[in-house]
């Protein structure tokens, strides 16, 4: 009964405060770009978008923010000290708080999975009135499999139509070019590229010992296997992706021995980089008093909320650091969240020994 109530109002305040932070995010960005949408259609379509990016964005705060209310309404209506005294423990008492974040946490995670984590890049098409199929012109990079090493010149990708234009592939053996195969097109069928009727010139010895040019068609040529249309288009023209493309990616440039530092900041961005929120609710829970007369109200809310935004920043700021490879990501992103959880569960274990 006790978990239900506390955790209605914990709830309650935290929607409350993150639709509201979202809506004044989103509106505020309407302000001063609605007026260059242009239709009305378009413009209720990009507020709904720039308020699935705010939610997004925002929703650790609101975690953090929730509980603040949730504590210090609860401090000034003396709920705190009738729990304590009715036998509730502190972690009792924070059990509505961790389940309810916790929860929130993994609902936008898994919604990371999905389309929903690229409303950044579908409101910004629309405001640049990009309707229609883009295309990512003149891609240029290395390509290596467990038999050839070759590189690669893309005349223009279309990801929405799962499609390439003017492929023209470099084969090479001990750094010198053996074969150029073009095609006009192709196509990418789940796992790989295919085109039809790719035209092969490659350079053979003939009798008389002289080098002679080949000219062949391969009626169906199979490359780039697992380049995804949409990662293609993200490594190469910095487009967004959702959580499963993204860990594809960094699988991708893996095995092609290519640069992961701005892969894996995404990811620990939308999963590792959020949990500082739960981490900070249970640092904060435990150390606010649980009566009004220890404290200055309105000066502990103030610190508390802002040492929230410092936090958030501080790790925004690491996260666009770690993307430019400076510093490894999981240098400045995981090992402050690490140290954060050391110091919430040394809180948590010493919850027992104060009222």
């Amino acid at each position: 009964m006790i978990f239900k109530y506390v955790a209605f109002h914990y709830l309650k305040n935290m929607l409350t405060i993150l639709f509201g932070l979202s809506a004044l995010f989103a509106g505020l960005d309407f302000l001063m770009n609605g007026s260059s949408l242009p239709s009305f259609n378009v413009k209720v379509l990009y507020f709904y978008l720039k308020i699935q990016e705010a939610l997004n964005l925002l929703y650790p705060l609101a975690i953090v923010f929730g509980g603040i209310w949730t504590k210090i309404a609860f401090i000034k209506q003396n709920k705190v000290g009738a729990l304590y005294a009715l036998g509730v423990t502190r972690k009792e008492f924070f059990k509505p708080f961790f389940v309810v974040g916790l929860f929130t946490y993994l609902i936008f995670v898994g919604l990371n999975f999905t389309s929903f984590a690229t409303v950044q890049e579908t409101s910004k098409s629309l405001f640049q009135n990009h309707y229609r199929a883009s295309k990512t012109k003149d891609l240029f990079f290395k390509y290596k499999t467990k038999y050839h090493t070759s590189f690669i010149y893309i005349g223009a990708l279309i990801p929405q139509k799962y499609k390439l234009e003017d492929l023209t592939v470099f084969r090479l053996k001990k750094d010198k070019v053996v074969a150029i195969i073009t095609a006009k097109e192709a196509w990418y069928n789940i796992y790989e590229w295919v085109a039809s009727n790719a035209i092969k010139k490659s350079k053979f010895i003939n009798k008389d010992g002289k080098e002679r040019l080949k000219v062949e068609t391969i009626p169906t040529l199979h490359i780039l296997r697992d380049y995804q249309p949409k990662i293609l288009e993200s490594i190469y023209d910095g487009k967004t992706l959702n959580l499963a493309e993204t860990i594809s990616a960094k699988r991708l440039l893996e095995n092609q021995g290519l640069n992961t530092y701005e892969i894996r900041t995404e990811i620990y961005s939308k999963i590792v980089v959020p949990l500082f929120s739960i981490a900070l609710l249970m640092i904060l829970i435990f150390q606010l008093p649980f009566h009004a007369r220890y404290m200055n109200v309105s000066i502990t809310s103030a610190k508390a909320i802002g040492g929230t935004l410092f936090i958030w920043g501080v790790l925004f700021a690491l996260g666009s650091i770690a993307k430019n490879g400076t510093v490894m990501p999981e240098l400045v992103l995981i090992l402050p969240i690490v140290l954060l959880w050391g110091y919430a569960l040394i809180t948590l274990r010493k919850s027992d020994n104060r009222i």
